[in-house]
C-alpha cells in the first residue's frame, strides 16, 4: 500500500523490509501501524549490527532489492467465563 505521496507504506495487512547492498530498510511508521514484530524485528537488526534505515521507499526501490520480507502478529483470544 502506498501512502498519499505515493511512497510504499506497508502491504495490506504486514509491514514490510527490504535488503539492498547489505542494508535493512523498512518505511517510517507514519503511514501504518507500527506492529510488535516489526519492532522486534528492528531491534534484532541493530543488535546484529546491520545497518537499519527508517525512511520513505519507492516501489521502485522494491523491485530493485535483493529481498524483500513482510511481517506480521497473530494472537490467538481465548475468552472463558466462570
Amino acid at each position: 500500500m502506498l501512502d498519499k505521496d505515493g511512497y510504499v507504506s506497508e502491504t495490506n495487512a504486514t509491514n514490510i523490509f527490504l535488503v539492498k547492498k547489505g542494508r535493512v530498510l523498512t518505511p517510517h511508521a507514519d503511514y501504518c501501524l507500527p506492529g510488535i514484530t516489526r519492532a522486534t524485528i528492528i531491534e534484532l537488526v541493530v543488535k546484529e549490527k546491520f545497518e537499519l534505515v527508517e525512511r520513505r521507499i519507492s516501489l521502485s526501490e522494491f523491485h530493485a532489492a535483493d529481498e524483500v520480507s513482510c511481517c506480521f502478529s497473530i494472537e490467538s483470544i481465548y475468552m472463558e467465563y466462570f
